[in-house]
């Protein structure tokens, strides 16, 4: 029983500080964007029946050299972006809950009360309860 909702309670809060953290992350990255392209919605007004085809071709050439160049500017700024994201991964509210797993899987086995079974059903039991917590307070927030 303890097995059980230790790592219920474990994989609960890992799901949930992961993506309150996330949520974060990407909460600061978007205030920083500058939405200018309204293009495809304009294009639905312009052209509903798709009758200047041609011209979107050339467009789709375009773009995807634009996505390999981008790519290769990615390629040589993984550090810059390594030092962005590293925020959400090292975040306290994702190690705390770790530490909790962690030291509760160790006290359990010391207290010779670990039972795998349990103890992997409530790994998997904690993963939909922490995602739906986390919908509740913090997506449908957004």
């Amino acid at each position: 029983m303890f097995s059980f909702l230790v790592a219920m309670i474990s994989s609960m809060l890992i799901v949930t500080g992961s993506l309150y953290s996330y949520r974060n992350m990407i909460q600061s990255r978007v205030g920083e964007v500058n939405v200018d392209d309204v293009k495809d919605s304009i294009d639905m007004m312009d052209d509903p029946y798709d009758l200047y085809e041609e011209e979107r071709e050339s467009e789709i050439t375009d773009i995807k050299e634009m996505i390999k160049e981008e790519k290769a500017r990615q390629k040589s700024n993984i550090i810059e972006n390594t030092t962005k994201n590293v925020s959400a991964m090292v975040s306290v509210y994702r190690l705390i809950p770790y530490a909790f797993l962690i030291l509760g899987f160790i006290g359990l086995e010391n207290a010779h009360a670990l039972n795998i079974i349990p103890y992997l059903l409530g790994l998997a039991a904690g993963i939909p309860v922490g995602y739906l917590i986390s919908k509740k307070l913090f997506i449908s927030q957004s």
